[in-house]
């Protein structure tokens, strides 16, 4: 049995010595090189674009704009989760354009691309294309971007709102509120972030005239929606001339599943029947990549006398960018509803959220994408709600949590929460971290002057994806389903090919233990494949931790087809019924007889096919193909809990301790799961602490985090000195493994746990708040506020 055992990644071998095998490491004979010419303002109309200077450079192939892209007549790209209004009105959707065509809306946005024979005399030649830009008015922050005198990015819709939603009862709510016991209000910003994962975008396209086949390599994380979106939507050719192979990719988090520059790079591999590549600098990353967070939220919530929760009130503004990205309106219309009541029974609640367009980078999926957000609104509501009550934050959590009996349960707006025990969950978490003792430790060090803080967190993800029926009625342009194909070789060894694409999940290791314990077979004996559209069935590709929940259970199912089909083939060579046989380890023997033929040999017969029926009943090969498409997304929660040291003088916060406690159903590989809880921590401690991408709203939007000189990002020393992790599995029942997603709570938790211990470490100066990131100066601000108001 593989399934639970900390396996050590196949892959990390090559990685760990430079064997990997990156889109930026190859070379094709001719090769081009595209850079993009991007614009220095974040709103201006355009005016005359002149390329003839840049074209008339050394080693220029073409320069493309706009006006090229249009003659060709090609399309647009697709946002495929659209978002109404509550009233059913359609969204006011503006698509990310390939080139800017007649204003820029964000600095960074593509006027052009040139194509040169090097990648310096394509960047030499970009500068040289000349534009004329008419600077207009910008609007960067999301809290006035729907100000009534806010400069409308798109004058068709009148004003900067893309959707309004409401969710919940809000006369219900209103009455709560009327009749509560403690009312706390706050204002809760979760700032923008950029996901910056290690190897940057990078795409390298060949066209062969002859055939008119494409092959692409991409850093993607979806190669088939890549395919489909170049073919449906954008550049109109037949699907299965276009190939996307997705070799190792260096992170993603969300970020690589955007085609943008890539479909410029494909078509113009066929204008200059030359490969071409592209990889993104640094810096251009953070003009063009698909950033995160961005909300606004003014919040309450109303408690009883005993501090039970009666109702919670949210009223969102979230920036989605200078337009709409693939699954933008997705995540604050759909993730941050589902999620915003966490873990606590909320008897009544009512949601309202605009999103908005500003003159910044699009924002899309990000590791966690929506859940921080609400966590970070649920989570300091209760926490100051308890400080203002008087009461223990341990004890008023307790009080709220969901019990086990209630699963599954219904939160006000219509969600249903699976199966789980957040009491247990809960427990776990104090045990682990012995928070008895950290109270005692906190009064102790308080005595001597320094300041220690415990923050908690209780939260939920949602995982997977619904059913692609589902999907479909509320507007998607995606599938729900996973695909697998399980072929057995004549010599008994096995690969698996599968639909999604590992970009640091450690795919070919827990997907090769599912199929072992599947097939009966050894660990040794599986191989995976994925990421090439020429090689594997469509699949969705790998975002939203679905892999393993959908994934996995279409490996299930297509292993189980193969060995139904060996047990009738053994049947067949033993010369008794199918159900008298008996499969096992490797070897499918006769019931009550020491008779019985190994997969191995099954499999040789397979392909051999001279021992096949006469009746040809059983077809020669051995392999099979599944498509699952599952009943219902899943419900991972998790709590946190962290400990902070803060100066007083300088308003440095240190982490010193941090415990989760995880239900992420059955775990297939613990190493691995562990793995990416710390990963995640991470990713959400950069938020809590440091992380945020700050544009000068001085009328002008220039971007001023655009390197890593100025984006602060988490470094090892960043990272609390001591971790512990605790799990509980409580198997989801939507799924034949029982697993739900691992790799995003670790996100979610941080911004939340590390806000309330430091409001902890500061509350009995007066601090009762400090917003993202909580930097050094915040915290320092705080406190000096704290004390001129004593």
């Amino acid at each position: 049995m593989y399934f639970g055992q900390p396996l050590r990644r196949r892959e990390d071998q090559r990685f760990l010595t430079g064997a990997g095998n990156y889109v930026d490491d190859m070379t094709l004979p001719g090769m081009a090189f595209a850079a993009f010419v991007r614009s220095p303002h974040a709103h201006a109309t355009i005016g005359n674009i002149t390329t003839a200077r840049a074209a008339a450079m050394k080693g220029v192939l073409k320069v493309l704009t706009a006006a090229d892209w249009e003659a060709a007549g090609l399309g647009e790209l697709v946002c495929v989760h659209p978002m109404p209004f509550s009233d059913g009105r359609p969204m006011n959707e503006a698509l990310r354009p390939l080139f800017a065509k007649d204003r820029v809306r964000h600095v960074g946005d593509v006027v052009a691309c040139v194509i040169a024979e090097t990648r310096d005399q394509a960047q030499d030649a970009a500068e040289a294309v000349d534009v004329d830009y008419d600077p207009l008015p910008t609007v960067t922050d999301v809290s006035r971007s729907l100000d009534e005198s806010a400069p409308v990015l798109h004058e068709e819709f009148g004003s900067n709102l893309v959707f309004e939603i409401e969710r919940g009862d809000k006369e219900a709510t209103g009455a709560a509120f009327a009749a509560a016991h403690h009312v706390t209000e706050m204002t809760l910003v979760s700032q923008r972030v950029a996901g910056s994962p290690m190897e940057p975008r990078s795409c390298l396209s060949s066209y062969e005239a002859a055939t008119g086949q494409y092959t692409i390599w991409a850093t993607s994380q979806t190669p088939h929606y890549m395919r489909r979106w170049l073919a449906k939507y954008l550049l109109f050719e037949p699907e299965h001339r276009i190939r996307v192979i997705a070799p190792d990719v260096g992170g993603g988090f969300g970020l690589k599943v955007h085609v943008c520059e890539m479909a410029t790079i494909v078509w113009a591999s066929n204008l200059v029947r030359r490969p071409v590549k592209w990889t993104a600098g640094r810096s251009e990353t953070f003009t063009t990549d698909a950033q995160a967070r961005d909300h606004h939220s003014k919040a309450r919530m109303a408690f009883d006398q005993s501090g039970k929760i009666l109702a919670i009130e949210v009223d969102t503004i979230a920036g989605l960018g200078a337009y709409l990205s693939q699954f933008a309106p997705s995540i604050p219309g759909n993730s941050y509803p589902q999620t915003v009541t966490g873990l606590y029974t909320t008897p009544a609640a009512w949601l309202r959220v605009r999103a908005a367009y500003t003159n910044t980078v699009p924002v899309d999926a990000y590791r966690g994408s929506g859940r921080p957000e609400a966590t970070w609104v649920n989570e300091r509501l209760l926490e100051n709600g308890a400080r203002e009550m008087g009461m223990d934050v341990v004890e008023i959590r307790k009080r709220n949590l969901i019990p086990a009996a209630s699963f599954p349960y219904v939160t006000p707006f219509g969600r249903a929460y699976d199966s789980g025990d957040p009491p247990e969950l809960f427990a776990k978490l104090l045990a682990i971290a012995d928070y008895p003792a950290l109270r005692e430790e906190q009064l102790r060090l308080r005595a001597e002057g320094k300041l220690m803080g415990i923050g908690l967190a209780c939260f939920l993800d949602k995982s997977g994806t619904g059913p692609s029926r589902n999907l479909a009625s509320r507007g998607g342009l995606h599938g729900g389903y996973e695909s697998a194909i399980v072929r057995a070789h004549s010599d008994g060894k096995v690969t698996v090919f599968v639909g999604s694409h590992s970009h640091g999940q450690g795919h070919a290791t827990t997907f090769s233990q599912i199929a072992a314990d599947a097939l009966g077979l050894t660990y040794e004996d599986i191989e995976l494949r994925e990421g090439d559209t020429d090689q594997i069935p469509f699949g969705n590709g790998t975002w939203g931790s679905r892999s393993a929940s959908v994934g996995g259970a279409a490996i299930v199912e297509a292993a189980g087809r193969v060995i139904e089909k060996a047990t009738k083939l053994a049947a067949h060579v033993l010369e008794c019924a199918v159900e008298d046989i008996d499969y096992h380890d490797g070897r499918f023997a006769l019931q009550g007889t020491d008779r019985g033929v190994g997969f191995t040999e099954i499999a040789d017969i397979a392909y051999h096919g001279s021992n096949l029926p006469l009746d040809r009943s059983i077809e020669p090969g051995l392999e099979a193909t599944a498509f699952y498409d599952p009943i219902d997304t899943n419900d991972p929660q998790a709590m946190h809990l962290v400990t902070v040291m803060v100066d007083g003088e300088s308003g440095l916060v240190t982490l010193r301790d941090y415990f989760t406690s995880d239900d992420c159903g059955r775990i297939i590989n613990p190493m691995i799961i562990e793995g990416q809880v710390h990963g995640g921590l991470a990713q959400g401690i950069g938020q809590a602490l440091m992380e945020h991408v700050i544009y000068d709203d001085d009328n002008n939007g220039q971007l001023l985090t655009g390197s890593f000189l100025d984006y602060a990002m988490p470094r090892a020393s960043d990272m609390p000195g001591n971790l512990g992790l605790v799990f509980q599995e409580i198997p989801c029942p939507s799924n034949a493994l029982g697993v739900k997603g691992g790799s995003e709570t670790g996100t979610i938790g941080p911004p939340a746990a590390i806000g309330n211990a430091v409001v902890d470490a500061l509350w009995h100066m007066g601090v009762r708040h400090v917003a993202q990131p909580i930097t050094p100066q915040r915290v320092w601000r705080a406190i000096q506020k704290a004390k001129s108001e004593t």
